[in-house]
């Protein structure tokens, strides 16, 4: 017997909810609800079969349909549906007060006063405007639709997919000089396009922007000051007190940006020169010099304000020297020589673009450097490991002491580093106590020989790579100079990320870039003079030894915290009897 299952439609429960039941009011559209009947139960078993009934659609239900309730959409007018008429005509609305309206022989004192007046109604109304023709005793007032446009000839292909607006539109005032007055001759206010009087849709108009100068002046303060455009939109919504209030939109400052940094590029070096020029007027120990190539291009470019050059006289123990990119419209290298400050703040000696990294590049540099500081070279100067600095560094800095970068050299080396961290236990932390915490340079030599002995790396290539440049990185031998606790070249990585996120971008011109950097400087002897003035304060002693007290007059407010921690952590040694006693010199 057959054992397939048989699915039979089921009815609905109320016949009245057929839609072949239901009554619909005249001009009323109801409420409709389509049953989706349930899926049927299938049967299987011996001895039993249920086809389908005789007159009816056999139908295979998926078992997720269920009732939905579908509510049709709202009606929509039948002129809502039609293609507009081209022949139509539209005027203003009753949005626009009758004493708005331009009118034949209405008089006004000037030409400007006519123009306002026929901007204000425009405004309201909802088309824009322009100036149509200018003749000697009149002028045409006209819709910004007026006319065709003939850019594009017949069959031509075009480049934008944009169309034109001008359709023929033959709304206009004509305004007329009559002795001493202005006057308006003829007035056409039917339009044949619809009229856009929504406040959102008209700030889009050109003609209506508003390009106040007051207000165009205060747009432009804040894009010069490096106020990001979505702010500038805040801050000009808040003036406005709405932001459908405001006659102008993103884009607008977007291209009132664009179009003020094009304005900005347009003679910039003789701009930097000009700004050169007057820094070297207002205190004659500025320095800059400007290297061209052979074409007369600019090539690299160095200066170093008074206040820098002040600066390096009493920290030039230790500079470092760092590159970075994109920190100016032409994608020239930004190099900047930073110290540290009394108060361990960071100090800049000196600014340099620089048009590639080579060697004969950096040697211009350095050497520009020794000249605007008169011939003192810095006691230590530490960079990353960059072979053509290096050459340079030891044919301009005779005496000066060249430190390689400690995060560089590891981080060189950092994939095979997790390596070896992966397969010996114990070896990081031992390889960063050895390069850390040794006070001498015999000190080092023995941990690190303890360190590879113990794991077996003697030959491993990476460590003795490492171990040979020791005497250029590692803290140990350089007790004996003064390093003002810098040990890599962070403290220019740092001010460049300053300046590439507080100040510049990849769009700032060279002079506009220079005048930054002077305010930078600006910025930092504030935050020095702040210190200055909290360093005055009484310190906060722990013991109540008498050196602390003596240390806390004399040392900074930074320093004399270094001091604490020092102290505190020199508190973590014990000590011990030793068998043999030992005698110490007084």
């Amino acid at each position: 017997m057959d054992s397939s299952p048989s699915f039979h439609r089921r009815a609905p429960d109320d016949p009245s909810d057929s839609p072949e039941n239901m009554v619909v009011p005249d001009h009323a559209l109801p409420h409709i609800s389509f049953r989706t009947p349930s899926h049927g139960t299938g049967t299987s078993g011996a001895g039993s079969s249920t086809g389908s009934m005789a007159g009816e659609n056999p139908t295979t239900l998926h078992p997720a349909m269920h009732l939905s309730t579908i509510t049709p959409p709202q009606p929509v007018e039948p002129h809502e549906m039609m293609t507009p008429d081209p022949n139509a005509r539209y005027i203003h609305g009753d949005q626009v007060h009758q004493d708005c309206i331009p009118k034949e022989n209405m008089v006004f004192a000037t030409e400007e006063e006519g123009y306002a007046f026929y901007m204000q109604y425009a405004r309201a109304a909802g088309f824009g405007s322009k100036k149509h023709k200018n003749k000697a005793m009149s002028r045409v007032y006209a819709c910004s639709r007026q006319g065709s446009s003939e850019f594009y000839k017949e069959a031509e292909k075009r480049k934008r997919g944009k169309m034109s607006k001008r359709i023929g539109c033959m709304a206009s005032v004509k305004l007329k000089l009559r002795g001493k007055e202005w006057f308006y001759e003829r007035v056409e206010l039917e339009h044949n396009h619809t009229l856009n009087p929504d406040p959102c849709e008209v700030k889009h108009m050109r003609s209506h922007k508003n390009k106040h100068p007051v207000m165009m002046d205060y747009v432009d303060g804040l894009q010069h000051s490096g106020v990001s455009p979505n702010a500038t939109v805040n801050v000009l919504t808040e003036l406005h007190g709405d932001y459908g209030h405001m006659l102008m939109n993103a884009r607008d400052l977007e291209n009132r940006r664009a179009a003020n940094l094009r304005k900005e590029q347009v003679d910039d070096v003789k701009k930097l020169v000009t700004f050169f020029n007057e820094c070297r007027a207002q205190n004659p120990k500025f320095y800059s010099d400007i290297d061209y190539d052979s074409e007369g291009v600019v090539k690299n470019i160095f200066w170093s304000h008074a206040s820098c050059q002040a600066n390096y006289a009493e920290f030039k123990d230790v500079v470092t020297f760092d590159t970075t990119y994109r920190s100016n419209f032409y994608r020239m290298p930004l190099g900047m020589f930073v110290g540290s400050n009394h108060h361990l703040q960071n100090v800049i000696f000196g600014f340099a673009l620089v048009g590639d990294e080579t060697e004969e590049t950096f040697e211009w540099v350095f050497r520009t450097f020794q000249r605007c500081m008169e011939g003192k070279d810095p006691i230590c100067i530490l960079t990353d490991q960059d072979q053509a600095m290096a050459n340079a560094i030891r044919r301009v800095f005779l005496e000066t002491i060249h430190r390689l970068c400690r995060w560089h050299m590891l981080n060189k080396h950092t994939v095979e580093l997790n390596k070896l961290y992966y397969l010996h236990k114990g070896l990081e932390e031992k390889l960063l106590t050895a390069v850390n915490h040794p006070l001498t340079p015999l000190e080092f030599e023995n941990a690190w020989k303890e360190m590879v002995t113990e794991h077996g790396l003697q030959n491993d290539p990476t460590l003795r790579g490492l171990y040979e440049h020791r005497a250029s990185w590692i803290a140990a031998y350089f007790k004996g100079i003064f390093c003002g606790t810098m040990t890599s070249t962070q403290r220019s990585e740092s001010t460049n990320r300053m300046v590439k996120r507080y100040h510049v971008d990849k769009s700032t011109p060279l002079h506009m870039f220079a005048r930054r950097m002077y305010q930078m400087l600006q910025r930092r002897k504030d935050d020095e003079g702040l210190e200055t003035v909290y360093s005055q304060d009484p310190p906060d002693t722990k013991t109540n030894y008498h050196l602390e007290h003596q240390l806390g007059r004399i040392y900074t407010r930074a320093v004399f915290k270094k001091y604490q921690d020092a102290y505190f952590a020199a508190t973590s040694f014990r000590t011990k009897n030793c068998s043999q006693h030992l005698s110490i010199p007084i």
